[in-house]
C-alpha cells in the first residue's frame, strides 16, 4: 500500500532516517563505552563510576543530538533539491516513503552511517586487542578463563549486531540507488527479520534462557521437602500437582 498523503509521507521518511542514524550512533557509543570499561577495569571486580551522571548526559546528547543534526542537514538537502517544496513527495512514494531523495539519502544517511560503522569497528578491534592484553596479565587461571569468556561474549555481541545492521543498510542503499524490484523485496524481508535476529543474538549471547532455566530449577529445588531423597524428590517433583510450588518462598515482607 502506497502513502498518498504528502505530509505523512515526508514525515515518515524523516522519522525513518532519524531512527536509522540513531541506531548506528548508539552502536558506536556502546562500543566506545565497552572500550572504556576494558581500559579502566583490569579485573572482573566492578568499579564505581563517580561520573556516571555526567557520562550519561554526554552519551545521551551525542546519541540523540548528532542524528538530529544530520537529519537537519538532510532536510536542507531535500529542500534544496526540491526547490523549497518539501511536500513534493512524488519521488518518495515509489518506495513507500521509506527513503529520502538520492542526495539527502547519500549525504544525510549513507555517508554518516559508513563513518559511524568504521569508527565502531575501530573500537571493536581496539577492545579485542586490549582485552587480550589484560587477560594475559591475570595470574589466576580461573580468573583468566572467566574474563576471557566474558570479554569474548561482549565483543562478539557488538560485532554481530554491527554486521547485521551494516548488511541491512547496504541492502537498503542498493535498493534505493539501483531501484531493483528483487532488491526491494529482499530489503523488505531483511528489514522485517532484523528485529527478530537482533533479539535472538542478544538472547543467545547473554544466555538469558540458561539463566531462566537455572532460576526455575533453583526455585523448584527449594520446595522439595527435606525428608525426601534426591532421587525421589526428582521423580516426585516432575509428577507433582501440588499448589505448594506456586507459593512465595521466601514470604515477601508486609508493606
Amino acid at each position: 500500500m502506497r502513502t498518498t498523503d504528502s505530509e505523512l509521507c515526508i514525515a515518515l521518511a524523516f522519522a525513518l532516517q532519524y531512527a536509522r542514524l540513531c541506531v548506528f550512533c548508539w552502536m558506536l557509543l556502546m562500543t566506545h563505552n565497552m572500550h572504556h570499561q576494558f581500559r579502566t577495569g583490569l579485573h572482573l571486580v566492578p568499579i564505581t563510576d563517580n561520573h556516571i551522571a555526567k557520562n550519561f548526559i554526554r552519551y545521551s546528547l551525542t546519541g540523540w543530538g548528532l542524528p538530529a543534526i544530520l537529519l537537519g542537514a538532510s532536510i536542507l538537502i531535500q529542500s534544496h533539491d526540491k526547490g523549497g517544496k518539501l511536500l513534493d513527495t512524488a519521488s518518495l512514494k515509489g518506495q513507500n516513503c521509506w527513503f529520502l531523495d538520492k542526495n539527502a539519502f547519500v549525504y544525510g544517511l549513507l555517508v554518516p552511517s559508513c563513518i559511524l560503522i568504521t569508527i565502531t569497528f575501530y573500537y571493536l578491534v581496539r577492545s579485542a586487542v586490549l582485552a587480550r592484553y589484560i587477560i594475559s596479565m591475570q595470574a589466576d587461571i580461573r580468573t583468566r578463563e572467566k574474563m576471557r569468556r566474558k570479554r569474548t561474549l561482549q565483543i562478539l555481541l557488538f560485532t554481530k549486531l554491527t554486521v547485521v545492521l551494516s548488511l541491512v543498510l547496504a541492502l537498503g542503499a542498493a535498493t534505493k540507488l539501483a531501484r531493483s524490484e528483487p532488491l526491494w523485496i529482499s530489503y523488505h524481508v531483511a528489514q522485517g527479520l532484523q528485529g527478530i535476529l537482533v533479539a535472538m543474538l542478544v538472547t543467545c549471547n547473554c544466555q538469558v534462557l540458561k539463566l531462566y532455566t537455572k532460576s526455575i530449577k533453583s526455585r523448584a529445588a527449594r520446595h522439595v521437602p527435606s525428608y525426601v531423597g534426591r532421587g525421589a524428590a526428582t521423580a516426585g517433583l516432575s509428577k507433582s500437582t501440588s499448589l505448594q510450588l506456586l507459593t512465595w518462598d521466601p514470604v515477601p515482607d508486609p508493606v
